[in-house]
């Protein structure tokens, strides 16, 4: 009988090697993917002709543009808006000219962002030679809380 309570005592010893383990295991993990997670938000249209990447930087706001090589307009104006009442403002200008010298990544940074209090909308607006306009939906940067 006493051996009996000496195997039970190693399982239940396993278990909780086993269960410290795994809380181990859980805590690196959740550790590593809050550490991965970046300040950066994005929109990438379903035709996959540009990625706008927007993000905060020090009294800033960077807005990041890959356009695809097939792509082309005659200029594009990046827009913001903070009230959500779709009242937006330039605050960038890309021209296609641009695109083709600098390469196809382009960043912009709007110098007087709105205060980092407020959600912000950042948006493109693409013009084409012809003069038909494609305005897509806005990116959400949003207020940095204290």
């Amino acid at each position: 009988m006493h051996s009996g309570f000496k195997f039970i005592g190693s399982v239940w010893q396993v278990r909780c090697v086993m269960g410290r383990g795994i809380l181990l295991l859980i805590g690196i993990v959740s550790a590593l993917s809050v550490k991965s997670q970046t300040a950066t938000y994005s929109f990438t249209p379903a035709d996959s002709e540009f990625v706008m990447e927007v993000s905060r930087g020090k009294n800033e706001v960077i807005i990041a543009v890959t356009f695809k090589d097939s792509l082309v307009f005659d200029n594009v104006a990046v827009e913001r808006e903070a009230s959500f009442s779709q009242n937006f403002s330039q605050c960038g200008y890309i021209e296609y000219a641009d695109v083709k010298k600098k390469g196809l990544h382009i960043v912009k940074k709007d110098q007087y962002p709105f205060p980092a209090s407020n959600d912000v909308l950042y948006r493109l607006k693409f013009t084409t030679a012809d003069g038909a306009i494609r305005t897509y939906p806005p990116v959400i940067l949003p207020a940095i809380s204290k």
